[in-house]
């Protein structure tokens, strides 16, 4: 049931998303995410543990492995803190991935834009008046906000032409995609640690059933000669 829900949610997040963004029309990028590339989700986890534990939990994660091996421990998370800035609560992010989809935590990562008059000094085009701040920003540099963003033939407008990079951060843009993309990777995988084995399981288990499935083919036809014979002697 989780799953189907969050197809849903994935299937319909670009709509809604149109509707309640800074820009109307806003699409979904697609991240470039591989959930069998083990180095790029462990510098994900490497990455949220050094940026994102000081304010997101990850519970459902604290006895894996390779999140432990990374930092993302109990002990670390702020999971005691009662008061936050701006009374907003962070929001746990073992199953980010599922409810929001990797598509859109990339774009969103990637969205953020300068705003004066919010307290935070930005503002992203998927959530208006987000509380969360711009934790990527020293990474990609400063965004402003595009006026009348031109669409493509289809209508559709990118997070890349709604902002523009005006000072660049301390990684590159293709520095940047790529470590989001790890982020996101890593986030993908918390929310299904265990999407590798369950791909290789079910490769085995229809493998099995097509193998079982001649072995019932014949076994019928065996049963059906004797049920023949039977009514042949009567």
């Amino acid at each position: 049931m989780r799953h189907i829900l969050a197809i849903l949610l994935i299937t319909f997040s670009t709509q809604v998303w149109a509707e309640e963004g800074t820009v109307t029309g806003l699409q979904l990028a697609e991240a470039p995410i591989h959930r069998a590339d083990m180095e790029s989700i462990k510098r994900g986890a490497k990455f949220f543990a050094t940026n994102c534990m000081s304010c997101h939990t990850m519970v459902y994660l604290r006895y894996d492995k390779l999140a432990q091996e990374a930092g993302i421990t109990i002990d670390k998370m702020p999971i005691n803190v009662k008061t936050w800035p701006y009374g907003v609560t962070p929001p746990d992010l073992s199953l980010e991935a599922d409810i929001r989809g990797a598509d859109w935590i990339y774009t969103y990562l990637h969205s953020f834009y300068q705003d004066a008059e919010r307290p935070t000094g930005v503002n992203n085009l998927l959530v208006p008046n987000t509380a969360m701040p711009n934790i990527v920003g020293p990474y990609q540099g400063e965004q402003v906000l595009v006026k009348d963003p031109t669409p493509d033939l289809l209508g559709h407008i990118r997070w890349y032409d709604a902002v523009k990079l005006t000072k660049q951060g301390t990684m590159t843009p293709e520095q940047f995609d790529e470590t989001i993309a790890d982020l996101v990777n890593f986030l993908a995988y918390s929310a299904e640690p265990f999407h590798a084995e369950q791909r290789n399981i079910g490769f085995w288990v229809l493998i099995f059933l097509a193998v079982l499935l001649v072995m019932m083919y014949f076994l019928k036809k065996e049963y059906w000669k004797d049920v023949k014979k039977h009514k042949d002697e009567q």
